[in-house]
């Protein structure tokens, strides 16, 4: 007998979307301890700014996030399963105002439910 786990296509994007932001995360800590580079310095530093480790761990969150949109894209709709990357937007400014203690201003407040409207009525209605 031949039993496999098939994990709802919801659970994989939701943890897709945290894989993605928690890269972005980690690629601004990561600038934040090795310094502001600039468009055209960023070539000759790339190696070392890619080892940076908070920024190579961001890149394998990004990278597995992407293999796991494979699996969504796969059983959804693209203009179905691609609004609720903008949940990614929101968990960027709770990763900023909680761990790297940014500023939390009206106007993200504000985005963000925006936002979190705007998926809602595409996921009752869409």
């Amino acid at each position: 007998m031949n039993l496999t786990l098939e994990v709802r296509p919801l659970i994989v994007a939701l943890f897709s979307i945290v894989l993605g932001a928690t890269g972005q995360f980690l690629f601004r800590l990561g600038m934040i301890h090795y310094g502001k580079v600039t468009v055209t310095g960023i070539w000759r530093q790339l190696g070392s700014i890619i080892l940076t480790p908070a920024i190579f761990l961001g890149f394998v969150c990004f990278g597995v996030s992407a293999i796991l949109w494979l699996v969504v894209i796969s059983r959804w709709e693209l203009s179905y399963a691609y609004p609720l990357v903008a949940l990614g937007y929101v968990m960027a400014i709770l990763y900023g105002r909680f761990l790297l203690h940014e500023n939390l201003s009206l106007s993200k407040i504000l985005g963000s439910c925006l936002i979190l409207a705007g998926i809602s009525v595409l996921g009752l209605w869409g």
